[in-house]
């Protein structure tokens, strides 16, 4: 059966007998049936990516509004509070749209050389907010290094990395440097317990640490991995609980052709 039906959809055999054309018939209704399986759920998950994509799109307008709206706060505490909570439910929403532009991403895959340290730069003046909030220092040191990668998707994963220890560090702060071939992003959070270390980048895992605080979304770190490897980067954790977690970021040595 299995020869024969390699045979037929091959070309290499007509059928002859009664038998062997029903057979074919068989096989020939088999396959349509699932190639239309096939488009319908290609077609489903299509429509279903572009339904949130579209959501996403529509509700930064409401956010943007309210970021105006807060603007005109006068209370200075409760301004801040207001910006931090809008702040949080914009990035919610880009990681969403992230994760959904993993579907494509190779479509807008640009390869560069980049400054390690204006990344770096560039998503601490963007939670500048929350450091100043929450009284934390960062250290940042020995970043003078350039690598070739995407640089938009590679934002995407220090600032996944910064948010999180921003969640879990109460007092200190973050240092962050390069050592070697990796960019080391060092805090003095809480930690992550031995179990969940080796599970951090499963998606939806939030860990004991994301059901204590209901922080988590179980998607920042599997992101982050995800992207990692498509840009041929290593990710991996090193963690102690009460004294805090290391994230390193391997870069390849590789030599490419850049227009």
């Amino acid at each position: 059966m299995q020869v024969y039906r390699q045979e037929l959809l091959y070309g290499e055999r007509e059928a002859k007998s009664p038998l062997e054309r029903a057979l074919a018939e068989k096989l020939e209704a088999r396959e349509m049936e699932l190639y239309q399986q096939r488009s319908d759920s290609e077609r489903k998950l299509t429509d279903l990516l572009d339904y949130y994509t579209l959501w996403v799109h529509q509700i930064k307008t409401p956010i943007a509004a309210s970021q105006l709206l807060v603007a005109e706060v006068a209370d200075r505490q409760l301004k801040q509070q207001l910006e931090q909570e809008i702040f949080k439910i914009d990035s919610y929403t880009n990681l969403v749209l992230q994760y959904l532009r993993l579907e494509s991403f190779h479509d807008d895959l640009v390869l560069k050389q980049v400054q390690i340290e204006d990344l770096v730069k560039e998503i601490i003046r963007k939670y500048a907010l929350f450091f100043i909030q929450k009284g934390l220092n960062v250290n940042l040191h020995d970043l003078d290094k350039e690598i070739v990668t995407d640089k938009k998707w590679l934002l995407v994963v220090i600032e996944q990395i910064i948010s999180n220890s921003l969640k879990y560090t109460k007092e200190g702060g973050l240092e962050i440097y390069m050592y070697g071939q990796e960019l080391c992003i060092k805090d003095t959070g809480i930690g992550i317990k031995n179990s969940d270390v080796l599970r951090v980048f499963e998606r939806g895992f939030s860990g004991y640490n994301g059901r204590l605080t209901q922080q988590s979304s179980g998607l920042g770190l599997y992101l982050s991995k995800k992207i990692s490897e498509e840009l041929g980067h290593q990710i991996r954790i090193e963690s102690e609980v009460g004294k805090g977690t290391t994230v390193r970021i391997r870069f390849a040595q590789v030599n490419l052709v850049l227009e």
